[in-house]
């Protein structure tokens, strides 16, 4: 039996408010034959009997199901840890109360993009940023500890510092650190977004420095695209869609054939232990020889297949940079 893994993904709903040029689902829809509320509460029954660490709960946006507030309540009811990532424009006063009368433990993450209106609008919409600082500083005086979620890309890396100095000035503790996948949505946009090998290289090494040097007063929780860890995709982590199907990574949702199963179909549970990694993404060749095989493994498989063509080839900002420090120096997320 394979371990458990640490963190599952749902994608709640595919409905969103804001068309993010980054998005990797294409949200904004309802995606057809979502889950049910009492589909979702087995799925919870399962991943908990299962000893997964957290259930991370996405969308689109997940503060558009208006069941959400009763699988918190059930979350909470049967001890199974949540998260719930938002784009924080809709979070008011209200919305904040009801998040914390259903379940007060439950993380919540806040996507920003960039550190002023200008940066992060130009991901995520007009008007969106200021929502978002409204909704975090809403949370915290709710007593929320939010996460701030970063996605790095071609318009924003530059700014990191920026976003980590205003997270502190709002007195939010946590930054949640990502790299842009040129999927869905993003693949679309990627001339804006998407960077050189040497450009990610530089951006990953300058996201790096500044993570060691503010860990001591922010919690980073950064996804080994950046830290160069073993890719968590199917090994520690799995996403399931809105319509029940289930993938190692939510990057690999357009390609049939990395689906793990349904959980309409089998509970989650089996599908995860009957699923064979090593087939799924085998070594990469320029990996077999090389001594950090067993630290990284070839980098993010979502790179390496969107960026790259093949989950065969290597993530190559995170190998140069692998080859270079020779082991990891950043405790990754998931």
């Amino acid at each position: 039996m394979r371990n458990p893994p640490r963190v599952v993904e749902f994608e709640i709903t595919l409905a969103c408010n804001l068309r993010c040029i980054h998005c990797y689902c294409e949200a904004g829809q309802k995606a057809p034959f979502e889950l049910s509320t009492g589909e979702i509460k087995d799925l919870m029954d399962d991943l908990k009997n299962l000893g997964i660490w957290a259930l991370d709960i996405v969308g689109g946006e997940p503060l558009l199901r208006p069941d959400l507030y009763d699988l918190l309540k059930y979350a909470r009811s049967i001890g199974l840890r949540v998260m719930v990532n938002t784009n924080g424009t809709l979070l008011e006063e209200d919305t904040v109360k009801k998040l914390k009368e259903s379940n007060p433990e439950v993380m919540i993450g806040v996507s920003l993009d960039g550190p002023d209106p200008e940066t992060n609008d130009f991901v995520r919409g007009k008007g969106s940023f200021e929502k978002a600082i409204n909704g975090i500083k809403l949370l915290i005086d709710e007593g929320f500890d939010p996460v701030i979620l970063n996605v790095i890309n071609r318009r924003n890396w530059r700014r990191f510092e920026d976003i980590i100095d205003l997270a502190r000035s709002l007195g939010a503790r946590k930054i949640y650190v990502d790299r842009f996948v040129p999927v869905g949505r993003g693949a679309l946009n990627k001339d804006k977004l998407d960077m050189s090998d040497l450009e990610w290289i530089e951006a990953i090494r300058h996201i790096r420095k500044l993570i060691k040097i503010y860990e001591g007063e922010i919690t980073f929780y950064v996804e080994e695209n950046i830290t160069g860890d073993l890719c968590t995709a199917g090994l520690t982590h799995a996403s399931i869609l809105a319509n029940g199907w289930v993938v190692p990574c939510g990057h690999f949702r357009y390609s049939r054939e990395f689906y793990m199963g349904n959980v309409r179909e089998k509970p989650f549970s089996e599908i995860w232990h009957t699923f064979d990694r090593e087939k799924v993404f085998p070594t990469p060749p320029p990996c077999e020889r090389c001594k950090f095989k067993d630290l990284c493994g070839g980098g993010c498989k979502a790179v390496a297949y969107h960026r790259y063509g093949s989950v065969k080839n290597v993530d190559i900002p995170i190998c140069t940079i692998k080859r270079e420090e020779g082991v990891s120096r950043i405790e990754n997320w998931g």
